[in-house]
């Protein structure tokens, strides 16, 4: 009985993977087309602000609600824990109720604009992955590049601020959130900024730089690590709205949800991949040689925002983008 709830287990969270993954490409899609041209990085930055809130208050109030649920019911177990998810689960009807109205509106729009008179009848294949064009795989090395060194060492930082600096969990786990709490106020304002003066690449190549930057004072000075973490933070923010809306820039419209989806199931598998081996790299060699392999992997982030960089102003500046 257990192995066969073992398995639903197992089953739903492939479930919720897939829901979630297919969530962030539509997202990505409806933003490119409601909000084109200089707002674009705005809305992305408000996506991953609503993100991370969602994310800190999750962590934060989940552990209380499962701790009255359980003084209301006496004991911990499987009950308590099957109320708290069902109570979580709630959250998941609001979304599926905002996301019928945004396609209700988005329905609503096509036919007061005129969209399907607009469009150019182009058919979607995914056979389009052939045509895309070299700069938006070089966004896809930055975006794989850049998020190994960011989303596996959160996931593995815990422990490495208690060994390397004598931090007390309670310390160490503040430092290791800081990057995300940062995040959410930064983000909007980061992609206002970007929005106002433009120039994507310049500003991927300046989050790119700052985060090698950071990675370098974790890994080869004592220095306060706030200092570095809050660099992070502010690195992270502006990455993301900088660099997700140019893939607006460098593909057709019609195959933009092609594009979206390719970029998060090549970033998903690349974190999946390099997960592993941050985990391989920590058990055998330690903290030092992971910082090493995080400031490698930006390297090579760099080196693809400076080869986008000169295929973009030798093609006319199409991807750096003037305001």
């Amino acid at each position: 009985m257990h192995f066969m709830f073992l398995w639903l287990c197992v089953n739903m969270r492939d479930l919720f993977s897939i829901g979630g993954e297919s969530l962030a490409v539509a997202q990505n899609t409806y933003a490119v087309n409601w909000f084109k041209g200089k707002e674009l990085n705005l809305v992305f930055g408000l996506q991953l602000s609503m993100a991370r809130v969602g994310s800190t208050v999750n962590m934060n109030v989940i552990g209380w609600v499962y701790s009255r649920i359980q003084a209301v019911m006496g004991s911990a177990g499987h009950t308590t824990l099957g109320i708290t998810l069902m109570i979580a689960a709630s959250t998941c009807l609001f979304s599926l109720t905002c996301a019928l109205i945004l396609g209700f509106l988005d329905r609503r729009a096509e036919k007061i604009l005129h969209k399907e008179q607009s469009k150019t009848g182009d058919v979607i294949k995914l056979t389009d992955v052939k045509d895309f064009p070299f700069s938006l795989w070089l966004i896809f090395i930055i975006c794989v590049a850049y998020y190994v060194a960011i989303f596996p060492f959160i996931g593995l930082g815990q422990v490495f601020f208690i060994e390397k600096f004598a931090f007390t969990t309670v310390q160490a786990r503040a430092i290791n959130s800081i990057v995300y709490i940062i995040s959410a106020p930064a983000s909007p304002l980061l992609g206002f900024m970007v929005d106002r003066t433009g120039r994507n690449v310049l500003w991927v190549m300046l989050a790119v730089a700052t985060t090698l930057l950071s990675h370098m004072m974790l890994a080869f000075t004592f220095w306060n690590p706030w200092i570095a973490m809050c660099l992070l933070g502010l690195s992270y923010s502006l990455l993301a709205c900088a660099l997700w809306p140019m893939v607006a820039f460098v593909v057709l419209e019609h195959q933009l949800g092609t594009a979206y989806g390719f970029m998060q199931s090549i970033q998903n598998l690349g974190l999946a991949l390099m997960s592993m081996a941050a985990g391989s790299i920590l058990d055998l060699k330690g903290y030092l040689f992971l910082e090493v392999f995080f400031i490698a992997c930006l390297c090579l982030a760099l080196l693809a925002v400076v080869l986008l960089y000169l295929c973009d102003y030798y093609k006319g500046n199409i991807s750096v983008r003037s305001r």
